[in-house]
C-alpha cells in the first residue's frame, strides 16, 4: 500500500519526508518519546506507571524471554487536601505519584484505579470496559498493552484493534491525564532504534503494527501506521514496513535529504540504500550507505546492517573484492550476523 497524495514537511535542516493524505511523515519532539538502543533482533515493550510499583519489560522478537517486574516503591500516603487541583501529589524518584480518586468520582474510575494501580488485577480491566461502554476504548488500550506484555498476543491484538478502531486517543482520557501521565510504552521499531511513547493512540497503533508484522500481515501493519499522526516513530516504523514489503519507491520518497544525524536517521539511510539498490540505482545506493558505514558513533546493529547492504550492492555491481572487504568487517565484529552467511556464500559462488 503506497501513498497516493503527497506533501512534504521540513522537520530539521536538511531533513524532509514525503507523507500521505493520512498524515504519515517524520517529525521530532514527540511528547514523552525518546530514542534508545537495544540488542539485535529484539522487539521490546515496556509499560510503567512511576510511583505505583508497576514497571514491566518484555521481549516480542529475539532470544531473550525475560520479563522484569520492578519492586514496589515505598511512598507516603497522599496528603490530605480540600482542593485537589491545588495540591501536588507526593513524588517518587522525582515523579509525582498518582492521586487517589475523589470521594464522588465515577464508579468506573474507581474500579479502574483499583484494577490498574492500587490493587493490580489486569483481568478486571476488560470487565470494566464491558460494564461501562464509554470506558471501553481506554480499557481495551490498557488490556491490550498488558496482554502484549504477558505475550498473550491473540488477546493483545483483539483488544488493541478494538481500541484503534474506536478512533479514541487514551492520552486524552481524563483517567490517564490524572492517574498515569508518566506511563509509557517502549518498542523497538527496528534493530538499533527504540522509541518510548506515552500511552496513546500512537502507542496502540505501533504495537498493533508490530503484531501484524510478525504474523506476516504487512498490508495490515502498513495500513495501521499510515493512519497515525505524523511522528518520528511512525516514520521509522513505516519506512521499515515499506522496505520489508518491497515498496522501494515509497522508501526513497520518504528519505530524501537525510543525513546520519542519529541512529534513527542512519536506519532510514540504510533502508534508502537498500531501496535504491532494488531500483537499480547502485551508485546512489552506495552513497546513502556510505554515510552510515563511515560514522562510528552509529549503533553497531545499524552500522553492520549498512555494511551488509553495501556488500550486496557491490555484488550487484560485480565488484566482489569490495564486497569481500565489507563482509570481512562484519565477520570481525559479529560472525553470526543475520544475512552474513548467505552473502559470503553468494560471494564465494
Amino acid at each position: 500500500m503506497g501513498f497516493r497524495i503527497r506533501k512534504t514537511f521540513q522537520v530539521l535542516p536538511g531533513v524532509r519526508l514525503t507523507v500521505s493524505k493520512s498524515g504519515i511523515g517524520y517529525s521530532v519532539g514527540v511528547r514523552g518519546a525518546r530514542l534508545t538502543r537495544t540488542a539485535r533482533g529484539q522487539v521490546i515493550g515496556t509499560i510503567g506507571i512511576p510511583g505505583t510499583g508497576m514497571s514491566y519489560v518484555k521481549t516480542l522478537r529475539g532470544s531473550s524471554k525475560s520479563r522484569k517486574n520492578a519492586a514496589p516503591t515505598q511512598r507516603s500516603a497522599p496528603a490530605q487536601r480540600t482542593a485537589p487541583a491545588e495540591v501536588e501529589a507526593p513524588e517518587v524518584d522525582g515523579v509525582p505519584a498518582p492521586p487517589e480518586p475523589a470521594l464522588f468520582a465515577p464508579r468506573a474510575e474507581k474500579k479502574l484505579y483499583r484494577a490498574l494501580i492500587s490493587d493490580p488485577n489486569p483481568a478486571e480491566i476488560p470487565r470494566i470496559g464491558a460494564a461501562y461502554p464509554e470506558w471501553a476504548p481506554l480499557c481495551d488500550t490498557l488490556d491490550g498493552l498488558l496482554a502484549y506484555r504477558d505475550e498473550d498476543f491473540e488477546r493483545a491484538e483483539d483488544a488493541l484493534a478494538a481500541a484503534f478502531d474506536s478512533g479514541r486517543d487514551a492520552a486524552r482520557h481524563p483517567f490517564i491525564r490524572r492517574y498515569a501521565p508518566y506511563a509509557s510504552v517502549e518498542l523497538e521499531l527496528a534493530p538499533g532504534v527504540e522509541v518510548m511513547l506515552p500511552i496513546s493512540r500512537e502507542a496502540v497503533g505501533l504495537t498493533l503494527a508490530e503484531l501484524y508484522q510478525y504474523s506476516d500481515r504487512l498490508g495490515l501493519a502498513i495500513e495501521t501506521v499510515e493512519q497515525l499522526e505524523p511522528t518520528f516513530s511512525a516514520a521509522v516504523s513505516l519506512a521499515e514496513l515499506y522496505s520489508e514489503a518491497g515498496h522501494h519507491d515509497e522508501v526513497v520518497d520518504m528519505t530524501n535529504g537525510l543525513a546520519a544525524e542519529s541512529d534513527a536517521h542512519a536506519l532510514l539511510l540504510v533502508l534508502r540504500g537498500r531501496a535504491l539498490r532494488e531500483l537499480d540505482y547502485l551508485e546512489a545506493a552506495r552513497e546513502a550507505l556510505k554515510q552510515v558505514v563511515n560514522k562510528r558513533t552509529i549503533d553497531v546493529e545499524i552500522r553492520l546492517r549498512a555494511l551488509l547492504e553495501r556488500a550486496n550492492t557491490y555484488l550487484a555491481e560485480n565488484k566482489p573484492g569490495y564486497a569481500r572487504k565489507d563482509l570481512e568487517r562484519i565477520l570481525a565484529e559479529d560472525a553470526g550476523y543475520p544475512g552474513l552467511a548467505e552473502a559470503l556464500k553468494e560471494l564465494n559462488a
